[in-house]
């Protein structure tokens, strides 16, 4: 199975985001925009991998506060960016070094530009890890969550 590990947004933080975006996606239609409902931060991509125990890493760490910030591109990548303490999440996954906490928001091959987005989101509490198995063509499936440890109110 191809497996990745990732902290999902709630709908409140994805709502801000579509908000911001919808004043730039009509001026790049070169770019193949990912549906919102797939948006997530990978922890680390595990490729062709077993499931079990790919979690319990998580088990007993702190839920990070987080916030979208800023945006950015790799090559045939648009992403927005993450802030907050989720390197130590990432770690945990068995992330790589060069690891960059960021959403991939849309996606071209053939883009020359990319649009610039000046926008900072309202933090959000990352409450959870998934366990999610990506299959080409088909999309993704959360096979297991295991929740992060909140502060106590």
């Amino acid at each position: 199975m191809r497996l990745f590990t990732a902290l999902f947004p709630p709908p409140e933080a994805v709502a801000e985001l579509e908000r911001a975006l919808a004043e730039v996606r009509p001026g790049y239609p070169e770019l193949r925009w990912s549906p919102s409902e797939r948006w997530h931060l990978t922890l680390c991509f595990h490729g062709e991998a077993d499931p079990d125990g790919k979690l319990t890493p998580f088990e007993g760490m702190a839920a990070p506060s987080v916030r979208f910030s800023g945006c950015g591109h790799f090559p045939g990548v648009l992403w927005v960016g993450v802030e907050g303490e989720v390197e130590p999440l990432a770690r945990a996954a068995g992330a790589l070094p060069d690891w960059q906490a960021h959403v991939t928001i849309a996606r071209s091959r053939r883009a020359k530009r990319f649009p610039r987005l000046d926008f900072t989101g309202a933090e959000w509490t990352a409450s959870e890890v998934a366990l999610v198995r990506s299959e080409l063509g088909v999309g993704y499936t959360v096979l297991e969550r295991v929740q992060l440890a909140t502060p106590s109110a």
